[in-house]
């Protein structure tokens, strides 16, 4: 979606470029021309890193088919490896992970996080002993570093504090911990990236950031860790677009619940001190192909800076008024 945009922006600059007599050479340099290079990431799965890739060009292909046709090839080599996409952790940085071993040398291990079993006499769903991965010790951990960009949008593993143990393991969950010291332990692993992000947005190193998330972010455990970046004095942070209560957008619509069984949270923040807009979902309703369709209520305004008082009593829920949110 960002290179679309990019690409839609890039067609509104080179038709005026047109107007104003530059040379065809030049539209066509690539220079001023929007390709793969200017999208950066971080995938920490191999595999992910291809795909993410791969649709990348696939967009950037099928643009410029669908603006020049065959007529006007796109540039050779026609995949190029610009190496923008890094595989590696996106929060974590550490020179290597070893094994943790008992007094015997042999390695400890855990439960994976996600394989279960039925219990023979429950017929529940429960942990599957057997299915083991080993506890690892993380050598000279540190925040990672994000490559130099304009923005930062994505959306980041969705995966609640207390899970963070049983999914990505004691030691890593204790490591990311005690190296991000700034975030509460009761923030789920999400405001790892939003914390990042608001930070450096509040620096000026990157002009606004967005983020797809669970709705919890609207909650006091989280919400505390936003407030952080909404009410410092000095360099201030504000909301400029927030919707805590979305459907995803491929979550099927719920005749129980009357809505969609999937819930997001959106949020963008910039520097200053600035008005946003709040969005909030007035109705759910089923389309033909059993999808969830929806209509919006908006409300524009500046964000409210809470007293300790009033953070008490909203329980951390976002709280609409005349003047804002």
């Amino acid at each position: 979606m960002t290179l679309d945009l990019f690409k839609r922006m890039e067609s509104e600059v080179v038709a005026l470029l047109h107007d104003m007599g530059e040379r065809q050479e030049l539209l066509h340099a690539e220079g001023i021309r929007v390709t793969p290079r200017q999208l950066l990431g971080i995938e920490i799965k191999p595999w992910a890193k291809e795909i993410a890739e791969l649709v990348l060009w696939i967009g950037y292909l099928q643009w410029h088919f669908r603006t020049h046709g065959r007529v006007s090839p796109p540039p050779e080599p026609v995949l190029q490896d610009y190496q923008n996409i890094e595989c590696r952790d996106a929060v974590l940085a550490y020179d290597r992970a070893e094994l943790v071993r008992d007094e015997k040398g042999k390695p400890v291990t855990r439960w994976d996080g996600q394989t279960l079993k039925k219990h023979p006499v429950t017929g529940e769903d429960v942990p599957d002993e057997k299915a083991r991965v080993p506890i690892l010790n993380y050598v000279n951990p540190r925040k990672a570093e994000w490559p130099q960009a304009d923005f930062v949008v994505g959306n980041p593993p969705y995966l609640g504090n207390w899970r963070m143990r049983a999914e990505l393991g004691d030691g890593y969950a204790q490591t990311l911990r005690a190296t991000y010291k700034d975030v509460p332990e009761s923030a789920d692993f999400v405001m790892y990236w939003w914390h990042r992000a608001a930070t450096m947005v509040r620096s000026g190193a990157v002009r606004r950031a967005g983020f797809i998330t669970t709705t919890s972010i609207a909650q006091v455990f989280n919400r505390r860790m936003v407030e952080v970046h909404l009410t410092d004095q000095e360099s201030p942070a504000s909301l400029v677009f927030a919707i805590p209560d979305h459907p995803w957008t491929t979550a099927k619509y719920d005749q129980t619940t009357g809505g969609a069984e999937v819930r997001t949270a959106m949020s963008v923040v910039a520097p200053g001190n600035v008005e946003g807009t709040l969005g909030r979902v007035a109705r759910e309703y089923e389309a033909e192909n059993g999808e969830v369709r929806i209509d919006l209520t908006w409300r524009t305004g500046k964000n409210k800076r809470r007293s300790n008082s009033r953070r008490k009593r909203d329980r951390g829920q976002p709280t609409p008024s005349k003047h804002g949110y």
